[in-house]
């Protein structure tokens, strides 16, 4: 074998070396970005989690959503409207995460939209929450810009 064939042997063999790496490299991006997503959505589900636990557990909190199935809901108190307003702050939070992570990717469609179905389902089940929902969003008018926010506003 002369020279040159041995030559570009080596030049084949470190092709086929670099196709391998890049390969896996590729691999690795696509595990790593699956498992990012699954952890925002591992998140996502415990900031809920955490919400419902804090009605559950709390009984004036607790109290404070059971009236607010009541369309015509006025507020008691400043301390009630404090808590329906932390209330309003902690779905918010909940829910501009979820846009925030739709727009970047890093939920699914199908999870998304999920979170944008429990806008509505809130809406519905707690009526008297929407004019302090309302309220609360013109303090942050740029979240409005988030598709999720729209069951809110109109």
């Amino acid at each position: 074998m002369n020279w040159g064939a041995i030559g570009a042997i080596g030049e084949v063999l470190g092709a086929i070396a670099v196709i391998a790496t890049l390969l896996y490299l590729g691999s690795q991006i696509s595990q790593t970005n699956r498992i990012a997503k699954s952890s925002v959505a591992r998140e996502l589900q415990q900031k809920y989690s955490d919400f419902y636990t804090l009605i559950a557990t709390n009984m004036e909190i607790r109290g404070l959503v059971t009236r607010l199935r009541d369309s015509n809901y006025t507020i008691e108190s400043e301390e009630e409207e404090e808590q329906l307003e932390s209330i309003c702050l902690i779905l918010l939070g909940l829910w501009l995460s979820t846009g925030v992570a739709h727009s970047q990717g890093q939920i699914e469609e199908n999870q998304y939209q999920v979170y944008c179905d429990d806008v509505e389902v809130k809406l519905s089940k707690w009526p008297g929450m929407r004019t302090q929902m309302k309220t609360t969003m013109r303090k942050y008018p740029t979240g409005a810009t988030f598709e999720i926010f729209k069951p809110i506003l109109h």
